[in-house]
Order: structure tokens, then C-alpha cells, then sequence
């Protein structure tokens, strides 16, 4: 892709009415998540032949609408006196560009996300670290539409963006009765007076190392994506594989998949000692499991858990003991789990104690995943978006696990990435141990 994005037209979208004033503050789970941003990219088809597909003004007018209900992410992330991370709800909105280019849509892989994607469709601003929002769209010579997004995890995450986007949409194909109003009160997300800590915290390590600090393994430094794609039906009859606990959901059983390949990989790639520690990372949403329950709260509502286990246990045991590791630890998620943890972070603020994530070795995986996120509710009134695409390529041993487009009703997509050589080995189990979903022995 040698050919470049042309970009026509650079602006910022302020809200339609005035909006309320105000410095807001994060919460504890906000300031975890530091300032790095989220990238992803929609696209859109026009099977119809519309004249106006996807038109500037109907857009930014419809976000101008949107920012009215969504008026933090029109101001700015600000360090306010004393260091205190704040939101300066400015209204001075969320840039927005418009785009073109002479590509057409079938001749870019969009997935795995790559770096050149990103360079080409994901909107950019010199020192754009205190905006909250930026947006770009991309008219391709075929008639397409790239929709490119890039938000500032300090204070949205996958979600709440999600809830933001899909707003847009619905204000600009005019189903404004569908419409949710967003909440921005992080006040459920308080600590309390005085704090009670109740559990503890593995994930979190404040003794742990800088990973600068650790013996440099180079294969951590390189690693390649790859895209698995999972059907409704694979997923029925892996769950069914599960069945030896209780309601197992595609989330458990599609990490416990990865999991357990993810370690014989890696046990034949790097020799493992049977009795390691191999760590499964992964975000667990509060919003409904905090009491009372906060479904449209938009700004970071997710906390990383930790499943733990030996490295001999993973790859010998079936994946239903697997998949009951993942569960054990999502059931601990409870409102005193979550409470205490809000008073664990206010604790270790208040002692000048830095709260990081624990260093991910090489016997470690991530996952990051937003399954259940209506993806195709983002349609501005020319269709649902025919692809969505997440990732961050510069990322070692993570795993992206969203529910798939299009027909495949049920089906989810997979993206991940390792080091070259792990994941040669991790296809050919991936695809091995998925086979054995579909044996009538497994299937009773």
C-alpha cells in the first residue's frame, strides 16, 4: 500500500448546546489505566450506491448531537493542582477529519490490525495526549468508507466507547428512541471511609520489578498476528466440551482454549519445567456485578483478574478444568471483591505506593476482549459495518477475543499475538484440540 490518505478536511466538533462546566474526576480504576490510547477501525460497504454515503455533514452534526449527552469527551484531560488527573469539560470537542484515498476496500488486509493501518486510517494530532476522541473517515476509491478511531483509555474504555459510537449512529439515522443516556458519576466508584480491604490483589504488585529491570529475552521483543476465526457451531460444541462446569460461557471456553494451547506451545517452544507458574490476565467488567449495578456507566469499568495454575496442569488436564480455573477466578468478581479492590487502590494512593500491573513473563498470556459489545448497532443509516478490527501489533503474548460480523451469528473472532516460532506451534494445537470438539466421543 503505497499510495497514501489524502486528508481533506480537519476540524473539531464542539457540542450543539451548551453543556455543563465542570472539572471532573477520575476514579481509582480511571487512574490505573494511564494515558495510552485505544485504536479501532469500522468498515462500511456502500452496496446500495448511495450519493451521499457517509457524508461529512450528516456525521458531524450527529456528533455535535452526541457531544451534548456525552460532554466529557468534548473537554480534555488536565493534571489539576497536587498532581490530581482531571477532566476539563471545555466543550472544545473531539477532532474529527475526513479523508480520501485510491485504495479500495478488497485490496487492504485490515486484519490483524497492522502498523500501516494504523498509519493510514487512525486519525492523529501533534501533542493529542489530552484529547479524549479523535475520529476519521476515509472515502476509498471503491465506495467504501473507513471509520478510524482513537480514544484515550484514561478515561473510556472498550464499552463506554462502544455506548459513545453507537449513540452517534442512532442520532444520525434519526432512531432517536433508542437512544441511553450516559452516565459519568464514578461516586459508586468511591473508596470507603475508612478503607476495607478484604481480598488480595495479585494482579497489582507494587514490589514487583520494572520489566526493564528483568533478564532481556529477546523473543518478547518480536512477535507476529494472527487472525482465528471460530463459528457459532465450534463454540456450541467447545462449550459442550466445558460441560463439566456449570453454565460455562464463550469467554471461558475460548480462553481456556487459548490458554491451554498457549502453554503447550510455549512449553515445547521454550522447555518449561513442568511445575511453572503460568498467569492468564484478563479484564472482568464491574458495571453489573457492582451493586447497584451501573449498565451505562461510560467511563473505565473493568478491573484485570488473574487465573493461575502450573504449567503441567494446563497442558495435561482436560478443558473443562481449564475453563473452571477462568470461572473460578470472573465468580470472585463480587461487590465486596470490587469495593475492597477501590479501597486497595485509595490505600497504596495514600501511601505513595505506585499500583502496577504485576510483570507478564514468558509463561504468561493476556487477553483483552470486548465480547458482547453490539458492534453492529454502529450503523449510521447505510448499513452496519462489515468489519471491525482492534488490535495493537506491537504487543507480545495478548489475545483479542470480539464477537464476529456479518452472518455468523454466535461466532467470534481471534486475533493473537506471539513470537513466530510459539506460534507456528500454537496454530497446529489451536486446530488440533478444536478437532476434538467435533469427535462423537467428546459429544454425548
Amino acid at each position: 500500500m503505497t499510495r497514501r490518505v489524502e486528508i481533506l478536511e480537519s476540524s473539531m466538533v464542539v457540542p450543539a448546546e451548551d453543556t455543563l462546566r465542570e472539572m471532573l474526576s477520575l476514579s481509582n480504576i480511571d487512574l490505573l489505566k494511564g494515558i495510552k490510547r485505544s485504536n479501532t477501525i469500522y468498515l462500511y460497504k456502500n452496496n446500495e450506491g448511495a450519493k451521499d454515503f457517509f457524508s461529512a455533514e450528516v456525521l458531524k452534526s450527529a456528533l455535535a448531537k452526541t457531544l451534548v449527552l456525552f460532554y466529557p469527551l468534548a473537554g480534555r484531560h488536565v493534571v489539576g493542582d497536587g498532581g490530581s488527573n482531571q477532566i476539563d469539560c471545555n466543550a472544545e470537542g473531539v477532532l474529527f477529519k475526513v479523508a480520501r484515498s485510491e485504495l479500495t476496500a478488497d485490496s487492504i488486509q485490515f486484519e490483524p490490525m497492522s502498523e500501516e493501518i494504523i498509519e493510514l486510517f487512525i486519525p492523529k494530532k501533534p501533542h493529542s495526549s489530552s484529547l479524549l476522541i479523535m475520529l476519521q473517515v476515509t472515502h476509498l476509491k471503491c465506495g467504501s468508507v473507513v471509520l478510524g478511531t482513537s480514544t484515550n483509555h484514561i478515561f473510556i474504555d472498550g464499552r463506554g466507547a462502544a455506548l459513545m459510537f453507537r449513540t452517534w449512529s442512532q442520532i444520525a439515522r434519526g432512531d432517536l428512541k433508542s437512544v441511553v443516556q450516559p452516565s459519568f458519576d464514578n461516586g459508586p466508584l468511591c473508596a470507603r471511609s475508612p478503607p476495607k480491604v478484604s481480598f488480595e490483589f495479585p494482579v497489582y504488585n507494587p514490589d514487583d520489578p520494572d520489566p526493564s529491570e528483568k533478564e532481556d529475552n529477546t523473543k518478547s521483543c518480536v512477535c507476529v498476528l494472527r487472525l482465528f476465526k471460530l463459528s457459532a457451531e465450534q463454540i456450541r460444541k467447545l462449550k459442550m466440551r466445558c460441560s463439566n462446569i456449570s453454565r460455562v460461557s464463550t469467554f471461558c471456553a475460548v480462553s481456556a482454549l487459548v490458554w491451554k494451547c498457549y502453554c503447550s506451545a510455549s512449553a515445547q517452544e521454550l522447555a518449561l519445567a513442568p511445575d511453572r507458574k503460568s498467569s492468564l490476565y484478563f479484564p472482568a467488567d464491574i458495571r453489573n456485578r457492582i451493586h447497584p449495578p451501573i449498565p451505562d456507566y461510560c467511563a473505565n469499568g473493568a478491573i484485570r483478574m488473574v487465573a493461575t495454575s502450573q504449567v503441567f496442569e494446563i497442558t495435561t488436564s482436560p478443558i473443562g478444568n481449564v475453563a473452571r480455573t477462568v470461572k473460578a477466578e470472573i465468580d470472585r468478581v463480587t461487590d465486596e471483591y470490587i469495593r475492597s479492590f477501590i479501597d486497595y487502590v485509595k490505600v497504596m494512593s495514600d501511601q505513595k505506593m505506585p499500583v502496577k500491573t504485576k510483570y507478564v513473563s514468558e509463561s504468561d498470556l493476556r487477553i483483552r476482549t470486548i465480547l458482547g459489545v453490539p458492534l453492529c448497532d454502529v450503523d449510521f443509516g447505510w448499513g452496519p459495518p462489515q468489519l471491525f478490527s482492534w488490535e495493537k501489533p506491537t504487543e507480545n503474548r495478548v489475545a483479542y477475543i470480539m464477537n464476529q460480523l456479518g452472518n455468523d451469528n454466535g461466532g467470534i473472532k481471534l486475533t493473537l499475538a506471539l513470537h513466530p516460532s510459539t506460534m507456528k506451534l500454537f496454530e497446529k494445537l489451536f486446530y488440533e484440540e478444536l478437532e476434538l470438539s467435533f469427535t462423537d466421543d467428546q459429544i454425548k
